[in-house]
């Protein structure tokens, strides 16, 4: 063979990857606190697995989006609104930010 062992095969395509688990399911989520649970994941891991289960839990708990009264929303459309019959900004931006603020 090449050299390679079946049990440094072994550690390469199974025990790196789970190892590396919570890092790869963050990433994949896109999660908000990637970069921490990669980083407890890889440095708390170290410690007796402690970090790895924390990582683990983290990259599946994501935070709720703050939710904008329709108050709010009503008076960024008529400022946004305001701006268009100024010239300010033109329909085709007008119409593209009351979307973005309506699905929020």
């Amino acid at each position: 063979m090449l050299g390679i062992s079946i049990w440094q095969l072994i550690i390469v395509l199974v025990v790196i990857p789970i190892a590396l688990l919570p890092a790869i399911v963050a990433l994949k989520r896109n999660h908000p606190y990637k970069i921490p649970i990669i980083l407890i994941n890889i440095f708390g891991g170290l410690l007796w697995g402690t970090g790895w289960l924390i990582a683990l839990i983290w990259c599946f708990i994501t935070p709720e989006k703050k939710t904008s009264s329709i108050d709010g929303i009503a008076d960024e459309i008529a400022k946004l609104h305001s701006l268009k019959e100024k010239g300010v900004i033109s329909e085709v931006e007008f119409s593209s930010k009351k979307k973005e603020l309506m699905q929020l």
